[in-house]
């Protein structure tokens, strides 16, 4: 459901910026200008020092501002040190921080036509997101099916970008894409249950045979016979291993031919009696979410992430 925007968001904001002895941007609005002025008097030198989860923060409030774009109340400093992580998932490189490089780590709204909201957004290099841009996971599919990566990318980094745009991009539609994961999970980002599924088998090739062993029982019950449920489950994961053994990353293994065929086959003979029960256990087994009706409607998907009657 969109969001009305009202003066108090951007008095809001001119105060945050107030207290961490931040200035607003030139083109910001009234509200926001009142609020740091208030601000300013109340805090005047006192002011804190900001981490960079908190520089971060406000920046992300700034921009999507001047956007009109939504930022929804869940999006503090700690959802985004929450989603923070070292490397980028599609260019693969170590992030930096306020070097002015294509390094350097971004917050990206994963749908464009989302808000700053809970499940939508995701931390990748200013490369990744520029070449990303405004650009849609159909934009991408076509480019990639006419053997065109996106610019600045190579072939593999934008095949793995599609892997985090996946469930946010499809998210009201009404079955649940089934494809490669080209990367690995994002943390706080809406991911399909068939990610999950790639994820853990991936996870299992990294661990001893009896958490392996234990994992397979876990995931075996999604079918009546579960003997027969694991012994294809495990032709897969031979595929996987073996694939794994001629790759860098570790996750490049998923796209192995054989592997899919195998893991979609194990993945239509679940029973509709047994898959919701199936998903909920593989969204516990990896902290995964896909995106409930309530999270969704954070989004403001009717107005492209935009505040009503802007």
């Amino acid at each position: 459901m969109a969001k009305d925007y009202g003066a108090q968001i951007g008095r809001t904001l001119g105060w945050d910026l107030a207290s961490y002895g931040w200035k607003p941007r030139d083109d910001a609005p009234a509200h926001v200008l009142e609020g740091h002025a208030e601000g300013k008097a109340r805090f005047g030198t006192k002011t804190k020092r900001p981490t960079r989860f908190e520089r971060k923060w406000l920046q992300l409030r700034q921009n999507a501002l001047r956007r009109e774009k939504v930022v929804d109340e869940a999006i503090t400093p700690g959802f985004i040190e929450f989603i923070d992580y070292p490397t980028c998932p599609v260019t693969l490189v170590e992030l930096t921080h306020s070097t002015g490089e294509d390094t350097d780590w971004s917050v990206d709204r994963v749908n464009n036509d989302g808000a700053y909201a809970d499940g939508n957004l995701i931390v990748m290099s200013v490369r990744a997101n520029k070449a990303k841009g405004n650009k849609s996971l159909r934009d991408i599919k076509e480019l990639l099916a006419d053997w065109e990566p996106l610019p600045g990318l190579s072939f593999r980094e934008s095949f793995r970008l599609l892997s985090p745009m996946e469930k946010p991009c499809s998210a009201q539609t009404a079955q649940e894409p089934r494809n490669t994961l080209f990367t690995r999970l994002c943390r706080g980002t809406a991911r399909t249950n068939y990610q999950n599924l790639q994820h853990i088998l991936v996870m299992c090739t990294t661990v001893d045979s009896s958490s392996r062993n234990a994992m397979f029982r876990t995931l075996s019950v999604a079918h009546a016979d579960a003997h027969a449920s694991a012994s294809l489950l495990k032709l897969a994961y031979e595929k996987l291993v073996k694939r794994i053994k001629t790759v860098d990353y570790i996750y490049d293994a998923c796209s192995d031919d054989e592997f899919q065929t195998l893991l979609e086959r194990w993945v239509e003979t679940i029973p509709w009696t047994r898959k919701k029960a199936f998903d909920a256990k593989l969204e516990s087994m990896t902290g995964g979410r896909g995106v409930p009706k309530e999270m969704l409607r954070t989004w403001a998907l009717e107005t492209k992430g935009r505040y009503a009657g802007w």
